[in-house]
């Protein structure tokens, strides 16, 4: 665990440093004594080092157990620790070289003394490269090679000035030149392994640790060639300066880390250059500079061009390097803009339609903050029905429709204003364009619109409701854009409620609407759960007798501030809120219970049907026949005894619609077309909707005893009605001349306020019990 070297705890001195640190100072006063002649006794050097070298073990083993420590460094100090074993084993072995051979004290050296200061480096390198690195200083491996050349040329050339050369007075008075050709080899391959270290990083060593390493194996590689001026002290080894200046650096270097154990680590630094190579030729040149003439200059001039043409090497090299990072440098950096650019395209864009998205749009109408505005149109643009495209063709042929569609919309708008999809089947247009031209280009979308589009291999329809607005300030505070937004919202539904496939442009009574919707509405959905609303239920009789045949549920809404609130309030207010949903179930409910209760009241009352109406919005549900099926079964009800009324509009171009009405007539229910006659295709209906009843409706029985047009339609549905086999129930009676004219044209079945207004639940069974008039 690598630390900064201010967070390193204080120094505490301990056994192990009191002994070590005693045997220094004992082997410092007798090197000393020795080298000025003054005290020569030899033991008290070779005893010292072994002390000292034992006493480095030992606190390179407890460095190793300090707590905080990864695997890794517990492991190199185990390597040091054994290295230090090894020193001491072979400060041993040498002091039997020096004191038991003839000539003693001398400066000779074994074999296995060599061997063992040999391992003791080894088993030290090997710790240091089974370190792991630093990713973020990790250089290229002809670097990392030639750093270490330099350096090791640099020492090679010291090594040769101050100890090869003389290697032939040495080697008569040591016996060999190879302790001096060991103890460089070792130096260098210390060296050019803390080179390597220094240059990849060491995430597990305490920095200030590691360089007091560095400088216990660059010291012990000096001192190692000073051993040729050591001939004339032949009581002095080489390993009196060697072991103890490695045992001290060590043993400091085990005491910084042993402190420095678990605090956290600093953040990495990365070395982008390396000072190494540099020093180097400094070095070498430096001692070119002041060595003497002759041979020994010859070779430090070979050695210091050799050492140049390798840091060349270096150079050209970390050129290329550098070209190479510059030309990655330049296309990571292109990659980078390219990705903003994507993610830019992605952010503003829609990833289906290619069309800009809701982002781009607000960019577009806060970018248009300087245009006029009565000029600043939005147009929102809602496609009617698409649900049933995914529902019936497939979510693939879904898309393939908004792509048609985002082109078809692009091409008709083209320069004129920006065409964005909001989502789902929504698409906006924003124009800078006065009103005159705003309309016209809406109309001419919206008739855009209604050609047929190829999608999934079949040309499709697609029709659309569409909300206008500008930005013109109808109140103080300025128009932003969310409020043009919302603006053009309620314009489109607005154009929804006015039965779809319109254009609808904003105005304030929009507004108000609105505001008094969601008003009423929330006293609705109130009113449905403290029981303001109740049931009454309108007769259909038979003609002319005027017998009860079946009754028509209706709502009422008692309000406890505004009185009877009339069902041609309430009912569109439900639509638009989305009340009807809930509303209808609680109709349909006391309905199939009223039904319950008529046929329960025994052989005294007639059987009667009762009809309940159903809005456009409840048969768009696709799980609407579900849930009239689930409230009948129930309530115990028959279908049998139910009618739904639907009105033509409801069903008339609504696929959604006209499947639920099937599924309905599928179940047994009959299917009543309410205000018949008055839809945009009447008769097609007849022939693509299931039908039982249709209720002429009652504009056509106003006038029907003036004769005229109205009297011709009346007979002619009919007619139809007798031809395809389905009642037909006349609406709006409320005259006796009316109810006679009709029985007079052949209408079997009436309804109107003539024979009975709508009564309560508790006098219906009165009724229906009453004698029919003769």
């Amino acid at each position: 665990m690598a630390v900064d070297e201010r967070m390193v705890r204080p120094l505490r001195p301990t056994g192990s440093m009191l002994v070590g640190a005693a045997a220094a100072a004992v082997l410092a006063a007798w090197l000393a004594g020795a080298l000025l002649r003054r005290w020569e006794a030899p033991l008290v050097g070779w005893v010292a080092m072994p002390v000292l070298a034992g006493a480095t073990a030992w606190q390179c083993w407890r460095a190793s157990a300090a707590p905080g420590l990864s695997r890794a460094a517990r492991n190199f100090w185990r390597c040091v620790a054994l290295a230090g074993v090894m020193l001491g084993a072979g400060a041993l072995s040498n002091a039997h070289d020096a004191l038991s051979g003839p000539g003693a004290p001398s400066q000779h050296l074994s074999a296995l003394t060599l061997g063992c200061f040999m391992a003791a480096s080894a088993v030290t390198q090997w710790g240091l490269l089974r370190l792991p690195g630093t990713a973020a200083q990790r250089l290229g491996p002809l670097q990392l090679v030639l750093d270490s050349g330099t350096v090791m040329v640099t020492v090679a050339l010291f090594a040769w000035h101050l100890s090869f050369r003389h290697g032939d007075a040495w080697g008569r008075v040591v016996g060999s030149v190879w302790p001096a050709v060991v103890a460089v080899v070792c130096g260098c391959a210390s060296i050019a392994v803390f080179v390597k270290l220094s240059a990849t990083g060491i995430g597990a060593i305490e920095r200030g640790a590691l360089r007091m390493l560095a400088l216990a194996t660059a010291a012990s590689a000096a001192s190692g060639t000073l051993a040729p001026a050591l001939v004339s002290f032949p009581a002095i080894g080489d390993a009196h300066i060697t072991v103890p200046v490695a045992c001290v650096f060590i043993f400091l270097a085990a005491d910084r880390q042993r402190r420095a154990a678990a605090l956290p680590p600093p953040p990495a630094r990365a070395r982008r250059w390396s000072i190494a190579p540099y020093l180097a030729v400094a070095a070498a040149n430096g001692l070119l500079l002041f060595a003497d003439p002759g041979t020994d200059t010859r070779v430090l001039t070979a050695g210091a061009v050799l050492l140049t043409m390798v840091v060349v090497v270096r150079q050209i090299h970390a050129f290329r390097v550098n070209a190479r990072l510059l030309a990655t440098v330049d296309r990571t950096v292109a990659q980078l803009r390219e990705a903003h650019d994507l993610l830019e395209q992605q952010a503003t864009h829609d990833t289906l339609t290619g069309l800009g998205n809701r982002r781009m749009l607000q960019q577009c109408m806060d970018g248009a903050a300087g245009v006029p505005p009565h000029r600043l149109h939005l147009a929102l643009i809602d496609l009617d029905d698409f649900k049933l495209v995914n529902d019936r063709l497939g979510h693939n042929v879904g898309d393939e429709l908004l792509r048609a569609v985002a082109e078809r919309l692009t091409g008709v708008v083209g320069d004129l204003g920006t065409v964005v999809r909001l989502g789902g089947d929504e698409f906006a247009v924003l124009a800078d364009a006065g009103p005159a031209d705003a309309d016209a280009l809406v109309a001419r979308v919206a008739e855009a619109l209604q050609h047929p589009l190829a999608a999934g291999g079949a040309e499709l329809m697609v029709r659309a409701s569409i909300g206008l607005t500008d930005a013109t300030a109808y109140a103080a505070a300025a128009v932003d854009a969310p409020e043009l937004l919302r603006r053009a919202d309620v314009a489109m539904y607005a154009a929804k409620d006015r039965g779809k496939h319109r254009i609808a442009r904003f105005t304030p009574e929009l507004d108000r609407a609105a505001a008094e919707d969601a008003r009423l509405g929330a006293q609705l959905r109130r009113a449905l759960d403290a029981g303001q609303l109740h049931m009454v239920y309108q007769p259909i009789v038979t003609l002319p007798s005027g017998a009860t045949t079946g009754v028509e549920a209706l709502v009422r809404w008692s309000h406890p501030d505004r009185g009877a609130v009339p069902p041609s309030v309430f009912i569109p207010v439900a639509e638009r809120t989305g009340l009807i949903a809930p509303l209808g179930e609680w109709v349909l409910r006391s309905a199939c219970a009223q039904a319950v209760r008529l046929r329960a009241a025994g052989p005294g009352g007639r059987p009667v049907t009762v009809s309940v109406n159903v809005s456009a919005r409840q048969l768009r549900d696709p799980d609407f026949p579900a849930t009239v099926g689930r409230i009948i079964a129930e309530s115990g009800a028959d279908v049998a005894w139910l009618t739904i009324e639907v009105t033509e509009t409801a069903v008339f171009d609504d696929e959604l619609a006209l499947t639920s009405v099937r599924a309905l007539a599928a179940m047994g229910l009959r299917i009543a077309l309410d205000d018949f006659g008055t839809g945009h295709s009447s008769l097609g209906l007849l022939r693509t909707c299931p039908v039982d009843v249709i209720k002429v409706d009652r504009s056509f029985v106003e006038e029907i005893c003036a004769g005229g047009p109205p009297a011709v339609i009346a007979t002619a549905l009919l007619q139809i009605a007798d031809g395809l086999r389905v009642d037909a129930v006349a609406e709006g009676v409320e005259t006796a001349e009316q109810a006679r004219r009709l029985h007079e044209l052949g209408y079997r079945y009436a309804q109107g306020y003539h024979f009975c207004r709508p009564v309560p639940a508790d006098r219906l069974a009165a009724l229906l019990a009453a004698p029919v008039p003769a």
